[in-house]
């Protein structure tokens, strides 16, 4: 393969695991709904994201919910054969308060180090939904203005996008999540489809699931071909969804969806229990 040839495969294959994080790939999962004391507390979750049959990426969430506030906590990483020409970690951490149907981030932190280039974003949101942005290294200029601050406000990060609180006999999916990252704004809507059973990967979930289409709406912040491209695919991505914390929450046990270079699938592979001390509850 010439250098022209695969610049081009490493370029649709960083949009492929892109476009499946946008959609909520890094998202805590669970086997069923949570009973124990241990359980209720937290849980940690392993995953795998298979494009065109091939692993792509793998990595780990930690989920910490409790009445009225919630932390999440992910790492993942490239992984098989895009590994061995593009060595990816991306580490993300969100938390803030849940309001009826709805989760208000306060923080949002996402660090990357992909050939050993690093880089960090930090988003603080005032009382009213505001984020403010950091970067390290900072954006230039142009890269900052981007979004408008009225795109921005009453925004959820991407970490929080898929974390679902339910009240009452809700259903999860027929809601639209306003997500910015810090660069890029976007929708994500969702319509429910139906119920089923499924399994994941090595079995990491075996249950009912809640069937969602998803469509995602870019905004700003986005090149063009990315926007083309994300408009294209949008009708065809589905996420199973399955109840934690006594159904309050539910959350993603998979998520399908086309995206260049083949079908990009998201799998529970195991959990456990978070053992909750002081330091699970904070943020790094």
């Amino acid at each position: 393969m010439n250098t022209a040839a695969a610049k081009r495969k490493k370029r649709r294959q960083k949009l492929a695991i892109a476009l499946a994080f946008a959609t909520g790939f890094a998202m805590p999962v669970t086997a069923k709904p949570l009973e124990d004391e241990n359980t209720r507390k937290g849980i940690v979750a392993y995953y795998t994201i298979y494009i065109g049959g091939l692993i792509v990426a793998e990595g780990s969430m930690k989920a910490t919910l409790a009445e009225k506030t919630y932390l999440l906590q992910s790492k993942f990483g490239s992984a098989g054969l895009p590994k061995k020409f593009w060595d990816a970690k991306w580490t993300m951490t969100s938390e803030g308060h849940v309001d009826g149907n709805e989760l208000r981030p306060s923080r949002f932190a996402f660090s990357s180090v992909e050939n050993e280039e690093r880089k960090k974003r930090l988003l603080v949101y005032s009382k009213g939904g505001m984020p403010e942005l950091t970067f390290d290294p900072p954006l230039p200029p142009g890269e900052l203005e981007t979004t408008e601050p009225f795109e921005r406000k009453r925004t959820i990060d991407p970490v929080s996008s898929l974390l679902l609180p339910v009240t009452g006999e809700g259903n999860p999916c027929n809601r639209k999540l306003p997500v910015f990252d810090g660069k890029r704004r976007y929708d994500l809507d969702l319509t429910f489809d139906r119920k089923d059973k499924v399994v994941t990967r090595n079995k990491g979930y075996d249950g009912e699931a809640v069937i969602c289409t998803v469509r995602m709406t870019p905004h700003a912040g986005m090149e063009k071909a990315k926007i083309a491209t994300m408009r294209s695919e949008r009708d065809k991505t589905r996420i199973w969804l399955a109840p934690v914390n006594d159904g309050r929450f539910y959350i993603p046990v998979r998520v399908q969806m086309r995206t260049p270079i083949g079908i990009a699938i998201l799998d529970v592979v195991r959990m456990r229990p978070l053992a909750m001390t002081t330091a699970d509850a904070s943020p790094p």
